[in-house]
């Protein structure tokens, strides 16, 4: 809250105007009382957050030490009560069932993704068999025309042959006709 400062305060006969003057430092006395109380209020509340923290850290520590003290020793059944007896029989039931469900699921997983693979494979086999018949009669096709090809060139070289024949023996075109 900051108080806009007079750009000047007005002039009598003897400096400033002495009314003006005190309630401009009555202004600024009660600005600062509020900007003190509100400082001491944040470092009280800085100061009490530290304190939580520190505790929260203490209890933290404390229940880390706990679990870890619980987490190494196994409690025998045998060696405790029969309320926590019974809740540690229920414990182990129930660990026993969660165990027994993951395996189960774990069985499922392993043969849904068998049946899966052996789809998979199946139809890898019969696209696999589709091509190889697809490129054995395409082969088949392309030695048909290799065959009809080499035919029709011989007959070429055949009658290129005679025509040459012809041509070399200065037979004129009509007499052999």
């Amino acid at each position: 809250m900051t108080l806009p400062l007079p750009e000047s305060f007005a002039l009598t006969l003897r400096g400033y105007d002495r009314d003006q003057v005190d309630e401009r430092i009555d202004e600024l006395l009660t600005e600062i009382r509020l900007l003190t109380a509100d400082r001491d209020a944040a470092v009280a509340e800085a100061e009490n957050l530290a304190r939580r923290l520190e505790q929260a850290r203490s209890d933290n520590a404390a229940l880390r030490a706990r679990a870890d003290r619980l987490c190494r020793t196994p409690a025998d059944p045998a060696a405790v009560g029969d309320r926590v007896r019974h809740l540690l029989e229920l414990a182990h039931a129930e660990a026993d069932g969660v165990v027994a469900a993951a395996r189960h699921r774990a069985a499922a997983i392993v043969r849904e993704a068998e049946e899966t693979a052996d789809r998979r494979l199946e139809d890898a086999r019969a696209r696999a068999a589709g091509e190889a018949d697809y490129a054995r009669r395409r082969a088949e096709h392309l030695a048909a025309v290799e065959r009809r090809t080499a035919d029709r060139l011989r007959k070429i070289d055949a009658f290129l042959a005679e025509a040459a024949e012809l041509l070399e023996a200065d037979t004129p075109l009509h007499a052999v006709a």
